[in-house]
């Protein structure tokens, strides 16, 4: 993970809230893109506005990943300030991780997140690392906002799971059953991506439940009702697949 800066100077008289208005729209794009992790504020000084945004990698605010969005509000905020907008990178986090795919193929995709995950809900099927979104070039806009939304709301249910108050069955059943509103709607984006990539791609049903490690074995696919227990792990996470409903789980850490 990296720390970068983004700043623009404002050298005229335009007016201050419709320039912060539009920067924050600009990190919110970005984040939209997966260019940045989100989560950052934004900052005026005297005479500059200033965002200190974390990125998978040290080249992810290169121009080239923009979508026309993001360049739309980089155009308006430089029209706006008469000046160009800067980017810098400031440094590496520490403890030092580059855990981001550099694989040039890709076998297959899982998509899967948790509370704690800032990285790509995209994971490589063939080493396992995160691959930026900015970086599956056949998205569109409204691909990358569905992943998005999808991902905010898996980690506002595993949040409520992690709370272990309000509302965690009801958070442990969406995360882990694929009929559930939250399953089907990250089963779509999966197929969306499988579509413009021709590339499979697997969505990972939680398991949590109390049950025997016997019994969880046992378990077949939920869809199809097939077998799917593994004999070796797979990416070192799924102790279950089904390659023909594209799901993957885990066996259940209250086993």
């Amino acid at each position: 993970m990296y720390q970068q800066k983004i700043a623009i100077t404002i050298n005229s008289d335009f007016d201050k809230e419709k320039l912060s208005a539009e920067f924050v729209i600009l990190i919110s794009e970005l984040s939209r893109s997966g260019q940045i992790m989100g989560g950052e504020s934004s900052y005026f000084t005297e005479n500059e506005i200033i965002c200190y945004p974390n990125t998978l990698e040290m080249d992810s605010l290169d121009t080239k990943y923009n979508n026309k969005w993001v360049d739309l509000r980089i155009k308006n905020l430089e029209d706006w300030c008469n000046a160009e907008l800067r980017t810098e990178f400031v440094g590496e986090h520490i403890p030092l991780s580059n855990d981001v795919c550099k694989c040039n193929t890709h076998d297959s995709y899982v998509l899967f997140t948790t509370f704690l995950k800032e990285n790509s809900p995209v994971i490589c099927g063939s080493c396992g690392s995160p691959v930026p979104v900015y970086r599956i070039n056949e998205l569109t806009d409204k691909d990358q906002y569905d992943i998005q939304s999808w991902e905010g709301d898996y980690i506002s249910c595993d949040n409520l799971n992690m709370g272990c108050s309000v509302g965690e069955k009801w958070a442990i059943k969406q995360m882990s059953d694929a009929t559930s509103q939250l399953s089907k709607s990250g089963l779509k984006v999966c197929s969306r991506i499988a579509e413009i990539t021709e590339v499979p791609v697997y969505y990972y049903l939680f398991n949590y439940r109390r049950i025997s490690i016997v019994k969880d074995k046992l378990r077949r696919c939920p869809t199809c009702n097939g077998k799917w227990l593994l004999q070796e792990r797979w990416l070192g996470l799924y102790d279950f697949k089904c390659d023909k409903c594209k799901l993957v789980s885990s066996l259940s850490s209250r086993s």
